[in-house]
């Protein structure tokens, strides 16, 4: 009886003794916050009706409803959110990254910070490290429009890029091109497609943009 009875301890204190450093272990961290929301009327954060004060991080969805505003600083720059959009977020070093898929943005950034909008295969992002307040609005799957109302934009898509300088408006269209490669099996042209910009000035746009991007981004509880 006494043999079983320290054959028992011994197994019970070597189960013990192998658990207790994964028990000791800590938990895996959470991820960092990457920003907080300002600003929210009929708008969600995730799944769940979000308000001001809220906290924001890296894959969070942020989402506003018709007549919803959103309005979030994430990792310095500002985002604000018109209604109906859409925008999945990411942390970057010294600002976010958003995927546009539904709607209208408004951005500002102060020097030295860094974000990019993906919207129809294009990137969006400042021109250097300069300061850019700027409005992107995604009409379709292959129209964008874009206002800088400061600051130059950089945008590009595969190899080709174009800078939207301050105090400019375009709608930019996304369409498919091909261009002849090496002959195809009965001897004609092989195609190959891709997407190219065509760019659209718009006049008149930006001043009214500018207005809306100001009334968006300073308001009576801007900090």
């Amino acid at each position: 009886m006494h043999t079983l009875f320290k054959a028992g301890l011994v197994v019970f204190l070597s189960v013990a003794l192998v658990g207790a450093p994964a028990m000791a272990a800590p938990a895996s961290p959470a991820s960092a916050p990457l920003g907080v929301v300002l600003q929210a009327s009929h708008a969600q954060l995730g799944a769940d009706e979000t308000s001001g004060g809220a906290t924001i991080y890296d894959g969070d969805r942020l989402q506003t409803q018709e007549q919803g505003t959103m309005r979030a600083t994430l990792g310095g720059p500002q985002l604000y959110l018109r209604y109906n959009t859409i925008a999945n977020v990411h942390g970057l070093a010294n600002g976010f990254s958003a995927d546009l898929t539904q709607g209208t943005v408004v951005v500002s950034s102060t020097e030295g910070q860094a974000f990019q909008l993906f919207a129809d295969g294009a990137t969006i992002r400042p021109v250097g490290t300069q300061p850019v307040v700027a409005q992107v609005k995604r009409i379709s799957a292959n129209v964008l429009e874009l206002t800088s109302n400061h600051g130059a934009l950089l945008v590009t898509m595969g190899d080709e890029s174009k800078t939207v300088e301050s105090g400019a408006s375009y709608r930019m269209e996304v369409a498919p091109d091909t261009e002849a490669s090496d002959p195809g099996p009965q001897g004609g042209p092989y195609h190959t497609a891709r997407n190219h910009f065509i760019w659209i000035a718009v006049i008149g746009v930006s001043a009214a943009a500018g207005i809306g991007v100001w009334r968006a981004l300073v308001s009576p509880s801007a900090p």
